[in-house]
């Protein structure tokens, strides 16, 4: 493979039909956007075709959530966090009805 137009990076709980989803992460939310409490990717960087690393601008991304009363993703990119381009992902689960 020479190269690609996209990246992407995936995560899920599981459980038996009919019980409680898990936490993912540490159970928080990645909105309340503390380091300590969400899970999170740091320095998430992207090769282009000349090798040279650079981080997405997070108009370049896109994330989806299955269950956003569970879970949810978000991708901050180099907002100035000195962990670098930053992607926080977590959730409380709970009753998730799947």
């Amino acid at each position: 493979m020479s190269s690609t137009d996209q990246v992407g990076w995936g995560g899920r709980t599981r459980t038996p039909p009919g019980t409680h989803s898990p936490e993912m992460g540490y159970g928080h939310f990645p909105h309340d956007n503390i380091l300590s409490h969400a899970c999170y990717f740091k320095e998430t960087w992207i090769q282009d075709n000349e090798r040279k690393s650079h981080g997405a601008k997070p108009y370049e991304t896109f994330s989806f959530t299955d269950n956003p009363s569970c879970y949810d993703v978000r991708y901050y990119g180099d907002d100035g966090y000195p962990e670098g381009y930053l992607l926080m992902f977590g959730g409380p689960g709970g009753n998730c009805s799947n």
